[in-house]
């Protein structure tokens, strides 16, 4: 473990210890910064999805897009190996099934209006689905089993300047569109009649953040993984914080879930785990980030339940 000394000096160059260098230049800082990009994106994409669906209590992974993002990989892994060592193979591949998710339970919704609270629960159908999907495929060919279910967990172990080459671009053209749809997002909080008064293409609108929040989930899964809960809890502190007006909560949900998935590896990294998986017997490694955004996030997601629940006296969601 380095001091916060031998970490500042390693990472200004003015040291000569070349290892420790290498472990804050190669090992810690990629990891670090890759964190904060999939923590913003992951936000964002939750902030996006709490509005179009007016619900605080959806996330990513409950509405089919880690779901539909993860399926996809796990298939071309499955049959198709070669399509993940091209070029960004991985990204493009998880950025469809997200998508494709997406349209689907639009789609399915189409013909009654794609109301906020049908869209909601269309979506948590769908993920079970998918993940049953998932699951069946993993039962069915279990070679690289360890792998895949520690990438399905979510994790940061391993990520190197490769990973934030390929994960910024991503983020940074998805914040900007997010942005440019803010203002339209602000109208939807007035509910759908009000905007389609003031001029605003109701459907139109809502499958261009869908579409924006599955890329930008699509794109975080396909290099951490599929990690929950940070879709969750860092909107619902932005919105404690600046208000429920996407033009600042999009820009603080990102950068509280940034700070949240940040911390929670962190944290992960004090923690060792002994793995008895196929093929990784007594394999050392760090607890995954995505068991502690897990332990931190299900308590959250309970306790915004009953939250809700109380406010609306005891009725349903």
């Amino acid at each position: 473990m380095l001091s916060m000394e031998e970490v500042v000096k390693s990472l200004f160059n003015v040291t000569d210890n070349k290892g420790h260098r290498h472990i804050v230049w190669n090992l810690r800082l990629p990891r670090v910064l890759v964190a904060i990009a999939a923590g913003a994106m992951l936000g964002l994409a939750g902030a996006i999805l709490q509005t179009v669906m007016r619900n605080p209590l959806i996330e990513p992974g409950l509405v089919g897009v880690s779901a539909g993002a993860v399926l996809s990989v796990v298939l071309a892994m499955h049959y198709w190996p070669q399509a993940l060592l091209a070029n960004g193979g991985i990204s493009w591949i998880a950025l469809l099934g997200g998508i494709v998710a997406v349209v689907m339970i639009y789609w399915l919704n189409g013909q009654r209006g794609n109301s906020a609270s049908r869209l909601a629960l269309t979506g948590v159908v769908a993920t079970s689905i998918l993940q049953s999907a998932t699951s069946l495929l993993l039962l069915r060919k279990q070679e690289g089993l360890s792998s895949i279910l520690l990438w399905n967990f979510g994790s940061l172990n391993g990520r190197v300047w490769d990973h934030w080459n390929h994960l910024w671009p991503w983020g940074l053209s998805l914040l900007l569109l997010s942005m440019l749809l803010a203002r339209r997002a602000s109208l939807l909080r007035l509910g759908e009649e009000t905007a389609a008064g003031l001029g605003l293409s109701v459907n139109r609108t809502k499958l261009l953040l869908l579409l924006v929040a599955a890329a930008l989930t699509a794109a975080s899964v396909s290099v951490v993984g599929a990690i929950g809960f940070v879709g969750l809890i860092g909107p619902h502190i932005a919105s404690q914080l600046v208000g429920k007006n996407p033009l600042l909560m999009f820009p603080a949900s990102a950068l509280l879930s940034a700070v949240l998935l940040t911390a929670a590896d962190w944290a992960g990294q004090s923690v060792t785990l002994t793995l008895t998986l196929p093929g990784m017997q007594h394999h050392m490694s760090n607890l995954p980030v995505g068991a502690v955004t897990t332990l931190l996030g299900a308590p959250f997601f309970l306790y915004l339940l009953r939250k809700s629940l109380v406010r609306k006296g005891g009725g349903s969601i």
